[in-house]
């Protein structure tokens, strides 16, 4: 018998114009699982570290990421899932199975996919074989998930540097499950609000707070594994929301209970999840005033990790119509500006409309005149701790246009812009530039901040603002703050109402 293993992850976002298709998530099964993941900083690659030293036998079944986008196509959602489960059932009866998953991806027939895979892989592996999950910490966690497993366990830390130490925990879980030396009992609290991502970094703040009890309750032993999911607000489904999960050792009632204190704190805290944003020029004008840089503007609105398209042009235009003071860096997808750029060759002078092709409710085309630097089949590999390190990922061909102090890095596909290493690839040196645009509201900061002089939220229209009242909810479950006024919520009765 052997301990299965699996990942399977994507965050959607319901409002991004981008579908997600089975291509997007570079799918691999059986042992070419196992190999991308050996001795990377992954949940997978904590699974393996854990149980290779367990001398435990691991039964790779498949290892799949893509980037935040909208739903999965139908089709290529069963082609995935099919893909999963037929490894599955050749891995036979396993030990247990440990299934790395994000919490909140969605497929056009499917609002809830995490759900639907464990309760399909529990139908082939039947309910004596435990399965241990790991979620992002901004997963929508949901009752079918809960249902379907013996332990969920989220991530601690955002921005994420924690993966790998996730799938450690969940590793470590499973195997005293399997011994016989833990009785796991879930108890699960969901919470009726959303909040931006802007302000919930775990290292200051009021998650690094709840993040703290959660972490007290596992030392004290009153807990095996706690987990707090501020979910991603960018989600339209029914059962939406923030929540708490807590696993004790046989310990139903005081599950229940530090769940319910737990959760009365999340929403307790509410307010304090609200975000500061500030206009681009005069966030431009602020850097100026900065000695050297770089001088960081997030544009969280289109935050390719958080499912917009990465093609705004909000801040794009600011930086070439102002006086900089020096060189900037900013990342744009745009397949025909970087179509274009190539067939003119490195040195040539091209004028382009880049950005505002793929999300074209927020943003127009800029008219671009620039000399194209560098040209690059867009493939590199992220060095900081977080998404997928060590793994090679590719946006498409890519090239910088240099347009007066503007470096554009255009690729024909979207990609993580957490990681300095994006611009570092191409030739771009974030510590010499006086500003960096980064496509992030918060992931961004692990690397940055250790760099950056001064770091500036800039309001932008986009799919995945932090102006949740602006979004066109149609689906989501009503009241919830801060969407509706006077929303209450008593987590040890589980209830909700509006005043």
């Amino acid at each position: 018998m052997a301990f299965a293993i699996a990942s399977i992850l994507q965050e959607s976002n319901n409002f991004s114009p981008v579908m997600t298709r089975y291509e997007d998530f570079s799918p691999v099964f059986g042992n070419e699982a196992l190999e991308r993941h050996r001795g990377k900083l992954t949940e997978m690659g904590g699974f393996i570290d854990v149980l290779t030293k367990a001398r435990r036998k691991i039964q790779p079944v498949c290892a799949a990421w893509a980037i935040t986008a909208n739903r999965m196509l139908s089709d290529d959602f069963a082609r995935l899932a099919a893909g999963f489960l037929k490894h599955l059932e050749a891995a036979g009866r396993p030990e247990a199975l440990l299934f790395a998953m994000h919490g909140a991806q969605t497929a056009e027939s499917c609002d809830d996919v995490e759900g639907t895979l464990l309760e399909e892989a529990r139908k082939r592996i039947g309910p004596e074989v435990p399965i241990v999950v790991t979620l992002d910490l901004h997963a929508n966690v949901t009752r079918r998930m809960v249902e379907n497993s013996e332990a969920i366990v989220g991530y601690h830390t955002y921005p994420h540097v924690d993966m790998f130490e996730t799938g450690q925990r969940a590793a470590s879980l499973a195997l005293r499950i399997v011994k016989g030396a833990v009785a796991p009992v879930m108890a699960f609290r969901k919470i009726p609000m959303i909040v931006p991502a802007e302000n919930m970094q775990t290292t200051s703040g009021p998650m690094h707070r709840l993040i703290r009890s959660a972490q007290n309750l596992e030392r004290s032993g009153k807990a095996e594994r706690v987990s707090v999911f501020g979910v991603q607000p960018w989600l339209d489904i029914d059962e939406m929301g923030c929540s708490v999960v807590v696993v004790t050792n046989g310990k139903k009632k005081a599950a229940a209970r530090h769940a319910a204190a737990l959760a009365q704190q999340f929403w307790d805290t509410r307010r304090e999840f609200e975000v500061e944003l500030t206009a681009v020029p005069e966030a431009i004008r602020e850097a100026r005033k900065v000695k050297g840089g770089p001088v960081v503007f997030a544009e969280s609105s289109d935050s390719t990790g958080s499912g917009s398209p990465g093609d705004s042009t909000g801040v794009l235009k600011e930086l070439l119509a102002n006086q900089l003071g020096g060189p900037a860096a900013i990342f744009v997808v745009d397949p025909e500006a970087a179509g274009r750029a190539i067939e003119a060759g490195v040195g040539a002078t091209v004028t382009l409309d880049v950005g505002g092709k793929l999300d074209r409710r927020n943003s127009k085309p800029v008219r671009v005149t620039g000399r194209v630097h560098l040209v690059s089949d867009g493939r590199w590999t992220p060095r900081a701790r977080g998404y997928n390190t060590g793994i090679e990922t590719s946006m498409g061909r890519s090239v910088v246009l240099v347009a007066g102090e503007v470096h554009i890095l255009v690729s024909e596909r979207s990609a993580m812009t957490v990681d300095p290493e994006l611009f570092r690839s191409h030739g771009i040196q974030p510590e010499h530039m006086k500003i960096v645009v980064v496509k992030s509201p918060n992931g961004f900061r692990a690397a940055y901040e250790p760099i950056a002089k001064k770091i500036f939220i800039v309001d932008t229209p986009g799919v995945s603002t932090a102006k949740l009242k602006t979004l066109p909810y149609t689906r989501l479950p009503r009241p919830i703050y801060p969407l509706d006024a006077g929303v209450r919520f008593e987590a040890a009765r589980g209830t909700r109402e509006p005043h």
